[in-house]
Order: structure tokens, then C-alpha cells, then sequence
């Protein structure tokens, strides 16, 4: 059943207009629940976005240039590591996984870099200079399992698309099982779900470091 949704909704055999569409929809729904949730679970943020229509301008603007875009590329990159994954009979799901999570935070990172560089140009984010820009990226996206600011929002509406992918990998691996299991294994895909994480973490650290900062920049 996976495999089957995977190839109804989400396969790029479907056409690049409909593809893309799906993962836009995909997209908007893993950000959405997240995005209620870190309002009302910021103090006082819910008040300002009502009582200050710049604020809210602002927050809008933030999710429709940084947080769908993201996670839409992420999800796009993913979706078609997962077609590969399933034509590759020499990769093993374990291989797979860990290229899957690796790609995917890599990604989620680039992307946040190169965007945040564009708001610095296009909207005079970050004092409009670039290398301020640069700067907060590692300290903002480190942060980010912690749900302490929106691109923890983001960081997390990646796991849907992940485990939408991965659902439908193991799924195609197993067939040439001799003794198919019942049901899909929910360790490794819970494993690749925290790794994902994990890298995100790890790589925005490392820009942390590189750029001298000390972790303590924020996004919002």
C-alpha cells in the first residue's frame, strides 16, 4: 500500500506540473499543523500577529519565501532519491536511509543559506548585508530541534515527505524477499527520522564554527 500511494501521488512519472503540485500540497500540510503550534506555544506571539499587521506581514513573508520553499525542495530532492533508491537493486535500504537523511539536511541548510542571503538582498533582512546573513544561519538552524524559533517548524514538517519516501523504498526492497514480512519495519525509519535531525544539527553547527558565531542569533 505504500509503494502504491507513493507511485499514485507522489511519483515524477505523474508529469513535473502534477508532481510538483503534489508536493506543494504535502508540503503546505506537514507545515501548517507545526506553524499553529509554535504560536501558540510562543508567548505572546499569537497576541502580536493580531495586534500588529506589520508583525504579521512579516511572519507571512517568512513562511511563503523561506519555510514552503524549503521544505518543498527538500521534499522534491527526496522524492526523487526515492525513485532512485527503488530502481537500485545494489542499494540496500540501510544504504538508502542514511543517503536519504544525509541529502536531505544537507539541503535543508543549503537552502536556508541561500535565502537567507536573497532576504538580505531583497527585503534588507540581516541589516541587508550578506555576511550577516551567513552568520545567522548556523546558530538559527542549530536550534531548531529544539523548536525554539520557526525553522524548528520546518526542520519537522520535513518528517512527513521523509517517511512517505522511506514507507515506500522498504516497501519495494521487501518484494524480493522470499518471506515478505506483514508489516514495514518502524525501527529504521524512526532511526532515519531522529538522523535527519541529528544532521541538521550537526552541519549548522559546523557553519556555527566557521563563521565564529557563538549560537546565540536568532531568526525571528
Amino acid at each position: 500500500m505504500a509503494e502504491e500511494r507513493f507511485e499514485r501521488y507522489f511519483s515524477p512519472r505523474l508529469g513535473f506540473g502534477r508532481f510538483c503540485w503534489n508536493l506543494i500540497l504535502l508540503s503546505v500540510a506537514s507545515i501548517v499543523p507545526l506553524l499553529v503550534v509554535f504560536v501558540l506555544h510562543t508567548p505572546d506571539f499569537a497576541t502580536t500577529l493580531i495586534n500588529y499587521p506589520a508583525a504579521a506581514s512579516r511572519f507571512l513573508r517568512q513562511v511563503f519565501t523561506n519555510g514552503i520553499p524549503v521544505v518543498f525542495i527538500v521534499n522534491y530532492v527526496g522524492f526523487l532519491l526515492a525513485v532512485h533508491g527503488k530502481q537500485c537493486e545494489q542499494m540496500s535500504a540501510a544504504v538508502y536511509l542514511a543517503s536519504d537523511s544525509a541529502v536531505r539536511a544537507l539541503t535543508f541548510v543549503a537552502m536556508h543559506i541561500l535565502i537567507y542571503v536573497l532576504s538580505a538582498d531583497w527585503f534588507g533582512s540581516f541589516g541587508g548585508n550578506r555576511f550577516t546573513a551567513l552568520k545567522v544561519v548556523g546558530p538559527t538552524l542549530s536550534k531548531s530541534y529544539l523548536f525554539e524559533n520557526i525553522s524548528g517548524v520546518y526542520l519537522y514538517a520535513l518528517l512527513p515527505g521523509a517517511i512517505i519516501s522511506h514507507l515506500a523504498v522498504i516497501a519495494n526492497k521487501q518484494k524480493d524477499l522470499q518471506r515478505r514480512r506483514q508489516s514495514l519495519p518502524v525501527a529504521p525509519i524512526i532511526v532515519a527520522a531522529i538522523g535527519l535531525v541529528l544532521l541538521v544539527t550537526v552541519y549548522s553547527s559546523g557553519l556555527s564554527r566557521l563563521f565564529g558565531t557563538d549560537g546565540s542569533a536568532s531568526a525571528l
